[in-house]
């Protein structure tokens, strides 16, 4: 095997695996985000839930 089609040859294995890696990285984001389960929570609804006036900050 001469040294050109050796190169070639690891090039090619290369990319061939960084596209599946591509490939099962997306499908394990995703499956993450869907598992994720965020909830739209905001403010006023934490402010509530807290039962204070501020949640971040306390007055002086």
């Amino acid at each position: 095997m001469n040294l050109l089609s050796f190169l070639s040859f690891l090039i090619l294995a290369i990319t061939l695996l960084t596209m599946v890696f591509g490939v099962i990285a997306y499908f394990l984001y995703k499956a993450r985000e869907r598992k994720k389960n965020i909830d739209d929570l905001t403010y006023e609804d934490a402010r509530e839930k807290e039962h204070g006036e501020l949640l971040f900050f306390t007055k002086n």
